[in-house]
């Protein structure tokens, strides 16, 4: 890998980690209020959440840099935008709002989002879209989770 290929990757791994990043301290900070909540049976225990996301948004990361090495997009690109803002939304209403429809809500929106991402990816790079389908899997596991609490709670 050359020093330019090597830059472009690195810019779009941290791109793609900003929205964990900045949701970590609404995490942190409402553990208590969270853990207090009725859960689905299927909800995973606390630290694979951010060992999955951390993983994830790798994967995002790469998936992009395959999409955009070429050439910028622009609907592609929009659509990854809109699904990091939404990404990056979820958490401060979710957790720091302590918004369960809130949360329910934006997730439905990502998922839905998602699909014209995949799409647009794949009509790009199909490398790029495969890396997307964990990512997908994951959001369709997170809405069910999403989905569940508000309904218990």
């Amino acid at each position: 890998m050359n020093k330019k290929t090597f830059v472009e990757v690195f810019i779009w791994l941290i791109i793609c980690q900003l929205p964990g990043l900045l949701g970590m301290q609404f995490v942190f900070n409402n553990m208590v209020w969270y853990n207090q909540l009725a859960h689905a049976a299927l909800t995973p225990p606390d630290a694979l959440f951010g060992i999955v996301w951390g993983t994830l948004y790798l994967l995002l990361g790469i998936s992009a840099f395959f999409a955009f090495r070429e050439k910028l997009h622009g609907k592609a690109m929009m659509l990854l935008i809109g699904q990091l803002a939404l990404n990056a939304c979820w958490t401060p209403i979710f957790f720091g709002a302590h918004s369960l429809i809130g949360g329910l809500l934006l997730i439905a929106a990502m998922l839905g989002e998602f699909c014209f991402l995949l799409i647009a990816f794949w009509k790009i790079n199909r490398t790029s879209a495969f890396l997307l389908l964990p990512y997908g899997l994951w959001l369709a596991f997170a809405t069910y989770l999403t989905a569940a609490t508000w309904w218990l709670n």
